[in-house]
């Protein structure tokens, strides 16, 4: 079974990021999707979403999360040497690994 801190984090985490994205979306003068599929990628799947709006993002995540600096893109990562637009679930992943906070 998942450590109970390991949970609590992941849906911080998760409550974060969607928080994060709804509110980049709201000051672009765009809506937020329905997050009922965490495979949405969001620079793929929602219109919009471009790289000013990974960088606030960002920028609202480290705030939000107390974390210092999410210095690498969260939103992409690299397979095969090519580069691959994350999934929510990896991002989330991916800041709880930043966080030191993965099962």
């Amino acid at each position: 079974m998942a450590d109970k801190t390991v949970l609590d984090s992941k849906q911080r985490v998760i409550d974060a990021l969607k928080r994060a994205i709804a509110e980049t979306l709201r000051r672009s003068g765009r809506n937020m999707p329905d997050f009922d599929n965490y495979r949405l990628r969001p620079i793929l799947d929602i219109e919009g979403f471009d790289s000013q709006c990974g960088i606030e993002v960002t920028v609202d995540l480290e705030t939000i999360l107390g974390i210092a600096d999410l210095t690498n893109n969260i939103f992409i990562k690299v397979v095969n040497k090519r580069a691959r637009a994350r999934s929510f679930d990896e991002i989330v992943e991916a800041i709880l690994r930043c966080m030191g906070a993965t099962q």
